[in-house]
């Protein structure tokens, strides 16, 4: 054995080059697990998630599908706010889950989440909503006018296609400026109540779609 000879347990010396990267070294890329001479707080020495990709709503959104499914919620809407209406009142709970429903019905149309376009048919459906309800108000009224409690079959439904209170609701609309002003303060009320019925749903329905 020579002297340059080293014993088998003898401690090898240690080498000029490390086995280790280099400053300025890129470490390569392997199978997701960090290397064995990685540093732990090096940033590509751990595991990256990948990085979740943007959900874009509108694909495959068939709008039109959705819209339709939605417009349920306006004859249900009107009939409940006439009902209370009847009663002398005005709330914001018949708007509140008009909004509600349209949406849930809207994406039941699309088969998919709910876009910032969706959005926009829900307030634009709650919204006419509202001022056909206030409108069905001002009917209801005519018909208790016209015929009292004593109007065909006890329910104001009898003479939807009555065209007598349909006439004198449209003459006082287009001639009478005090039945105007007499409604004037329930119409401003109910576009409060309304808003305030689905400012909420709508608020939180937009900042789900924010880009």
């Amino acid at each position: 054995m020579s002297e340059n000879t080293a014993a088998p347990n003898e401690p090898q010396p240690a080498s000029n080059h490390s086995t280790g990267p280099e400053y300025g070294m890129r470490i390569p890329e392997g199978n997701g697990q960090p290397p064995a001479w990685g540093p732990a707080w090096h940033p590509e020495a751990t595991p990256q998630a990948p990085l979740p990709r943007p959900q874009q709503a509108s694909e495959g959104e068939d709008i039109g599908r959705g819209a339709i499914f939605a417009l349920a919620a306006m004859p249900l809407g009107i009939i409940v706010w006439m009902v209370i209406w009847n009663f002398g009142w005005i709330t914001s709970f018949v708007t509140f889950g008009v909004a509600a429903l349209a949406a849930r019905l809207y994406v039941m149309g699309t088969a998919g989440t709910l876009s910032r376009k969706g959005v926009w048919i829900v307030a634009s459906i709650t919204a006419a909503t509202t001022l056909l309800s206030f409108l069905g108000g001002v009917w209801l009224d005519a018909v208790s006018y016209i015929g009292g409690v004593s109007y065909i079959g006890g329910s104001p439904l009898a003479m939807i296609l009555d065209p007598e209170p349909w006439d004198l609701m449209g003459y006082n609309l287009a001639t009478n400026p005090d039945f105007v002003k007499a409604y004037a303060g329930d119409f401003f009320m109910a576009l409060l109540f309304g808003a305030l019925g689905c400012f909420f749903t709508l608020r939180s329905l937009f900042a789900a779609t924010k880009a």
